[in-house]
């Protein structure tokens, strides 16, 4: 049985419906709808930890192929999780040292890291089921990926040009809501398309593991049946 397999893939599928409605809603709405930051990053982070932590836990379920897979997946979200360090450590940075001002190197750095933390959770649901989904299932995962790296570009760029003012905020301590997140938003929003992806992949996955891992058969191919004798 793979009980945590499918809890964490439905966990997981459930983050992916959720997130792409709300994006597309906010995409149709023309920003009616702003998520704001804390759904943004807290709430597909939360998922993806709670997805990671039942494949983690039903890990002896698969095969060792799966396993390497989620390994490879942990280490990927890790270094996602990083980005965020980085993007700390360069306000944190630049506030000491006021007399730095605002550097292109900073504000690469620093949009660099927001994105990698937008990408690298949809690098890690990839590499989760890259290894049990057919070809065309396959397609979606790299076009879910293609898609989601030119968003990511984009964001890390709008936060990057927005580096002051996120200074700004964190020297005044002010928790008011930056004018700059509603474009922030609607270039999230594109994200939609991502989710969508991924969630027809997963379908594909669940579905593989209802089906179990399939076996070859250590005799090989058996042969055709004899012609009857005369």
């Amino acid at each position: 049985m793979t009980t945590n397999l499918r809890v964490s893939l439905t966990i997981l599928s459930l983050g992916f419906g959720i997130e792409g409605a709300g994006e597309l809603y906010s995409f149709v709405s023309h920003g009616t709808f702003h998520p704001g930051v804390t759904l943004l990053f807290v709430f597909p982070l939360a998922m993806t930890l709670a997805g990671l932590l039942f494949v983690w836990i039903g890990q002896h379920e698969w095969n060792a192929l799966h396993r390497a897979r989620v390994r490879q997946a942990h280490l990927v979200f890790g270094l996602s999780l990083l980005g965020a360090v980085v993007a700390g450590g360069v306000v944190g940075v630049l506030l000491l040292r006021p007399a730095l001002g605002f550097p292109l190197a900073a504000k690469v750095a620093f949009g660099a890291a927001v994105g990698s933390l937008v990408l690298g959770t949809f690098v890690t649901y990839a590499l989760l089921v890259f290894h049990l989904v057919p070809r065309p299932s396959k397609a979606l995962l790299v076009a879910s990926l293609t898609w989601a790296v030119i968003v990511a570009g984009f964001v890390g760029a709008a936060i990057a040009g927005n580096l002051p003012a996120i200074v700004g905020l964190a020297a005044h301590r002010s928790f008011t809501t930056p004018s700059f997140l509603g474009p922030v938003d609607a270039l999230v929003s594109y994200l939609f398309v991502s989710y969508f992806l991924l969630l027809a992949a997963y379908v594909d996955a669940h579905r593989t593991i209802l089906r179990g891992p399939e076996r070859k058969n250590p005799a090989g191919p058996s042969a055709p049946p004899s012609a009857p004798r005369t």
